[in-house]
């Protein structure tokens, strides 16, 4: 049975999410159903609406946190399977691979959801001037995570959504509701992963200069010994620490790097799926071919042809 203030906690959050929805639904009005994003006058701030559910595809998860006020979706972090929905979000704090599909949307109620760009430098820099206690660091410190919001993040969003309604209002007060809205993802349940994360790059920046270098250099040959010396860890500190953070070893990443510039390249239509193998670094176009499929379940050109027909862009 249900007490008076779990009674209260639910109505107050299905009553903000009902706002926050309508809030969200009103910017796509008169936007094509096509399209998916709709970008902001806070440069932080991104709506996305998808009117039908999705295949489940890979992608490059970079610093942010997405709430979901309507629809449902599933995200595969590493070999955890996350199924979540309306009042929840996905954060991460790193640039990391994932598998994501909506699972619940279509035209009468599509997938809503709100996304801010996070930068794990400011949040550091937030940590530390205002010196936020440490809370316990628990076993896990994957730098991605699915959160139940708290009333107090969703009223957060709702003012920072309305501010929208304020130009004049918004190079002052956009930043003071990111702040707040740091804090609240700090205090969350899994706050200690994104604390613990974001300060770990800041005062130890090995792993993160480690995904640096690979995301710029992904098509170039990668010694994991020189990477190592590069960011000045041992070998196998390296290797420790960055598949604790990443659920993937640096070759691995790297590898997934690679396959996910080339569905882009591959997407953007004009090149061959050879040329795109040694441009994203292969000697090999069947080996390409080979890991393009284990990866996305299909060739290159079948993917490629999928994903024009069937995928929401």
């Amino acid at each position: 049975m249900k007490t008076p203030n779990a009674d209260s906690f639910v109505a107050a959050t299905s009553d903000l999410l009902g706002q926050l929805r309508a809030e969200v639904a009103a910017h796509f009005t008169g936007v094509p159903t096509s399209q998916r994003d709709v970008l902001t006058a806070i440069p932080y701030l991104s709506f996305i609406r998808i009117c039908q559910p999705t295949a489940l595809s890979r992608g490059m998860l970079e610093p942010s946190m997405c709430l979901v006020v309507q629809g449902r979706k599933k995200v595969l972090i590493g070999k955890t399977v996350n199924h979540y929905g309306s009042g929840s979000y996905v954060l991460s704090a790193i640039d990391l691979p994932v598998s994501g599909q909506i699972v619940e949307a279509d035209d009468d109620a599509p997938y809503y959801g709100v996304r801010i760009d996070l930068d794990p430098k400011e949040i550091a820099a937030f940590i530390i001037e205002l010196n936020i206690p440490a809370p316990p660091k628990r076993s896990t410190r994957v730098g991605a995570y699915v959160e139940e919001s708290s009333t107090e993040l969703q009223e957060t969003f709702l003012r920072l959504i309305r501010l929208l309604k304020k130009p004049q209002d918004i190079a002052a007060m956009s930043r003071i509701l990111k702040q707040e809205i740091m804090y609240r993802l700090i205090s969350a349940q899994n706050g200690d992963v994104l604390y613990h994360t974001v300060l770990s790059h800041y005062q130890e920046r090995g792993v993160n200069d480690a995904i640096q270098w690979i995301k710029q250099n992904y098509a170039e040959p990668m010694s994991i010994e020189k990477l190592a010396k590069q960011v000045r860890m041992s070998v196998s500190t390296l290797h420790h620490r960055f598949k604790a953070t990443t659920v993937m070893s640096p070759l691995q990443y790297q590898k997934q790097t690679r396959l996910l510039e080339a569905r882009r390249m591959l997407m953007a239509g004009g090149v061959e799926a050879a040329t795109v193998a040694y441009k994203v670094g292969y000697e090999s176009p069947s080996q390409f071919s080979r890991e393009y499929r284990r990866l996305f379940g299909a060739s290159p050109l079948e993917d490629v042809e999928y994903l024009r027909h069937h995928v929401v862009e």
